[in-house]
């Protein structure tokens, strides 16, 4: 199956799917029927939430109700997204982490074909993947930004970690965000920049200990 089928079909059950997949459900199937989260197939391991450590292993367990399913696949965002199709129990899949994957929270969730031919959705959860140990210094994709009146642009924070990794940390739930002028020029949590009115700001992005400064001008825009 190609990977673009499998990966829109997947970014319609859950938004942000991203990253490459391989062989999991059947995509005729899949896209005609009715897809609806089930108590007899949910993600029993690892638990909502869960902060995992970059470069390590997660491994995922499906917990069903019934034996009646003829496979069970996994999807999800980033490394999670390889997908493969789990024919019979334990359905479990080991995932490697790499120790320089982008930090930040991934959703996984799990589908099911059971023998009747009805395709069942889990209810998603959610991972935290963070490093254990702290960057040396932080660095902006970016030395300043320009952008004008109601345009938005993504903003990319880097980690150099002492191993000599560099990681980026822009979505981690452990980098904040901060704008001295948000009138002029708006943050969110994970790093989008919003032109709110002409004029400069000044945005503080720390991650523990270490943070960097990027300077931004908006510019008028069209009237």
């Amino acid at each position: 199956m190609a990977f673009q089928e499998e990966y829109h079909l997947f970014h319609l059950l859950h938004v942000g799917t991203r990253g490459k997949a391989l062989a999991a459900l059947p995509v005729l199937l899949l896209a005609t029927a009715t897809l609806h989260a089930d108590s007899r197939l949910q993600i029993s391991t690892p638990e909502n939430g869960l902060v995992v450590n970059a470069g390590g292993d997660l491994t995922v367990t499906i917990k069903t109700t019934t034996a009646a399913f003829r496979t069970v696949s996994i999807s999800g965002d980033g490394p999670f997204a390889l997908s493969t199709s789990l024919n019979a129990p334990p359905y479990q899949y080991s995932y490697p982490i790499p120790a320089g994957f982008a930090s930040g929270r991934y959703r996984l969730k799990a589908a099911g074909i059971t023998a009747s031919g009805e395709t069942i959705t889990s209810d998603p959860i959610e991972v935290d993947v963070e490093r254990t140990d702290k960057p040396k210094k932080l660095q902006s994709e970016w030395q300043s930004l320009t952008l004008a009146e109601k345009e938005d642009t993504p903003m990319t924070i880097w980690g150099v970690f002492p191993d000599g990794t560099k990681v980026d940390l822009t979505r981690s739930t452990q980098t904040s965000y901060t704008s001295d002028r948000p009138d002029v020029a708006a943050v969110s949590n994970e790093g989008a920049l919003t032109g709110a009115a002409a004029g400069k700001a000044k945005i503080v992005v720390k991650y523990g200990d270490k943070s960097v400064i990027v300077p931004v001008v908006v510019t008028p825009g069209a009237h």
